[in-house]
C-alpha cells in the first residue's frame, strides 16, 4: 500500500486532479478526516486541493468542502494565527498545529473557529520552501471526536513527507515551465511579455521584452518598472490594486 500511495503521490505533481485520490489515501493512513495541499505565493490567491472523501464515510466532508472553497477563494488564512505561524515556521516534518498556538490563539483564530463548527479538531502539518518562492503546506485533520494525532500516525505522515516534497517541487516546477511557454508563444507573435506574481516580481520573460530596455526597467527584488513616468505610476496602480482585490 506504501509504495502504491508514493506512486499516486508523483504521479499527482504531473496530473494536479490526481492530488485529491493521493490525499485520501494518506488521510486514510494516518487516521484522518482530510488532507490538503495548499500554495501560498507572494501575494497571489491560494492554491489548493482538498482530499476526496473516505469510502465508508458518506457526505461527511460536504461541509468542510464548502470551507474550503471559502478559504481559498478569499484571504481569511492572512487573519489565522494558526496559519501564520505554520507558514513562518515551516516545519520540515509533520508537526502538531495545536502545539504552536496559545489557548486563546486557538479558540479565537476565524478558520479554525468554523472548522470546529464543522466539526474538525486537530492539525497536523507540513511544509516545503520552493526555489521560486512559493511554500507548499500539506495538512491534515481528525474529526473533533477522534482526539488528536497518535506519534505513530505522524510517523507514517513523515515516511511519506520526502515524496510530498519532491511532488510538490515538481507541480511549482511545471508551473514555471508553463508560463515560460505562455510568453515564449507570445514572442512567436511579435509581442513583448512578462509573467508576474500579485506583488509585481517577474517570474519570466521573452527575449522581445528583455530587448527593450528603453521602455522595460529592472527593478528592486525582482520588479519591473516602465520608464515612462505616467505610465509607471498606472502600472503600479494595477499591481497595487491587483494585489489588494
Amino acid at each position: 500500500m506504501f509504495d502504491d500511495l508514493t506512486d499516486r503521490i508523483y504521479e499527482a505533481a504531473f496530473v494536479p486532479d490526481l492530488w485529491a485520490g493521493a490525499l485520501e489515501a494518506a488521510s486514510e493512513l494516518s487516521s484522518s478526516a482530510d488532507g490538503a495541499i495548499f500554495l501560498f505565493s507572494d501575494g497571489s490567491p491560494v492554491r489548493g486541493r482538498l482530499s476526496d472523501e473516505l469510502p465508508g464515510h458518506g457526505n461527511s466532508l460536504e461541509t468542510v468542502r464548502s470551507l474550503f472553497d471559502e478559504f481559498i477563494a478569499g484571504d481569511s488564512w492572512k487573519f489565522s494565527d494558526a496559519i501564520q505561524r505554520m507558514c513562518s515556521l515551516q516545519p520540515a516534518s509533520f508537526v502538531q498545529v495545536e502545539d504552536f498556538l496559545t489557548a486563546d490563539e486557538l479558540e479565537h483564530d476565524p478558520v479554525r473557529i468554523q472548522l470546529r463548527a464543522a466539526g474538525i479538531g486537530a492539525h497536523i502539518c507540513s511544509a516545503v520552501a520552493m526555489p521560486s518562492g512559493e511554500l507548499v503546506t500539506f495538512v491534515f485533520q481528525r474529526w473533533t471526536r477522534d482526539g488528536t494525532y497518535d506519534q505513530t500516525s505522524i510517523d507514517r505522515l513523515d515516511q511519506l513527507r520526502p515524496h510530498f516534497a519532491r511532488a510538490g517541487l515538481v507541480s511549482a516546477r511545471l508551473g514555471m515551465e508553463q508560463a515560460k511557454a505562455s510568453v515564449s508563444a507570445l514572442e512567436a507573435l511579435g509581442l513583448p511579455a512578462a509573467v508576474m506574481t500579485a506583488s509585481g516580481r517577474v517570474l519570466t520573460a521573452n527575449v522581445l521584452l528583455e530587448n527593450m530596455p528603453s521602455v522595460f526597467i529592472a527593478a528592486a527584488h525582482g520588479g519591473m518598472a516602465l520608464a515612462d513616468v505616467s505610465a509607471n505610476e498606472l502600472f503600479r496602480q494595477a499591481i497595487t490594486h491587483n494585489l489588494h482585490n
